[in-house]
């Protein structure tokens, strides 16, 4: 990895000395330079993550990724800066699934022996900053509060504050993984019928103030003047979406159109 490169491509011009001062920087500059994002899936090309493969992907073609892309590639800086880490799986609970499988990755990263939850790939639930491993206690993040809490199958559950009440994202694994682990959630995220990635399109990136979110035809902003919705109504306004809010281009446009028909019918 090109280190000065990836940095160029995140907008950091230097790193702060202090470890955790210079984790959050690269945490924060990731959540709103590198898009979460799934077209590479929809476009029908093989999802690898080789660390040479995802690098070539974000700096080389200024794409993004889902999370076993991006916080893959942040465990592969952050080790070659120096931190200590453990590589998480964990289940995402949404869409009122009972059981939800095995599908994502965060990092468990250390700094002077302290733990931090870092997570630079999850969508419009992204954490902005490494989360203090201390469940129990709420923390602020800029418009959003998490919070980690032990669950009764030993698991630990990240939530977030909306409308008042705590909302699960998604729960941890306790042991730590290898890479070679997250090949069958990969696998599964990328070409399963079932997936979600396989049938909708998202794309997300963190604002100084907020979030923008793009869901199949409905792009979202929230912010500190509010909440902005804009329903998309042709194929053409995707793609510009992409290009000018999410920095998405050379995009191979007729496997993409193929896949989102269905949305303009």
């Amino acid at each position: 990895m090109d280190i000065d490169l990836f940095l160029e491509r995140i907008g950091v011009q230097s790193l702060p000395d202090s470890p955790l001062k210079r984790l959050q920087t690269l945490h924060r500059a990731m959540t709103k330079t590198v898009p979460f994002e799934n077209v590479a899936v929809l476009e029908g090309k093989n999802i690898s993550l080789e660390p040479s493969d995802i690098f070539a992907k974000v700096v080389g073609e200024g794409r993004g990724g889902y999370c076993f892309e991006l916080n893959g590639l942040l465990a592969h800086l952050l080790e070659r800066l120096g931190y200590k880490l453990e590589r998480l799986l964990g289940r995402v609970w949404a869409n009122g699934a009972p059981a939800p499988s095995l599908t994502h990755m965060t990092l468990r990263v250390f700094v002077e022996d302290r733990p931090y939850l870092c997570d630079v790939g999850f969508g419009g639930g992204t954490l902005r900053e490494p989360l203090p491993w201390s469940p129990g206690e709420a923390a602020v993040q800029g418009p959003d509060t998490f919070r980690l809490d032990a669950t009764d199958n030993g698991e630990t559950m990240l939530s977030r504050l909306a409308d008042g009440e705590w909302k699960n994202l998604y729960s941890l694994l306790p042991c730590p993984v290898r890479p070679q682990d997250y090949i069958p959630g990969n696998h599964y995220t990328s070409t399963h019928p079932n997936s979600y990635f396989t049938q909708s399109l998202v794309a997300a990136l963190t604002t100084d103030s907020g979030r923008k979110t793009l869901r199949d035809r409905l792009f979202r902003t929230v912010g500190a003047d509010g909440e902005t919705e804009r329903e998309l109504t042709t194929f053409d306004e995707v793609v510009q979406v992409l290009d000018q809010e999410f920095g998405l281009k050379s995009l191979d446009l007729a496997s993409l159109k193929s896949r989102l028909s269905h949305l303009f019918d």
